[in-house]
């Protein structure tokens, strides 16, 4: 798997746990664990994102 390739998973997944949060706070008016672990997902993404941006630059 190429970077781009990895870059490119990971903002899809960063989409899809973004459109869950969503959808969550959509449906209820208080937050659940689910929208927690979501939202820590997310941030997860947006750190290996930031790195692998890290490394494109040292390349």
């Amino acid at each position: 798997m190429t970077l781009d390739e990895l870059k490119a998973e990971i903002s899809e997944l960063i989409e899809s746990e973004q459109e869950k949060m969503s959808g969550y706070n959509d449906s209820k008016s208080r937050k659940d664990k689910h929208y927690y672990i979501s939202e820590g997902m997310v941030i997860a993404y947006g750190i290996v994102a930031d790195y692998l941006g890290d490394l494109e630059v040292l390349e």
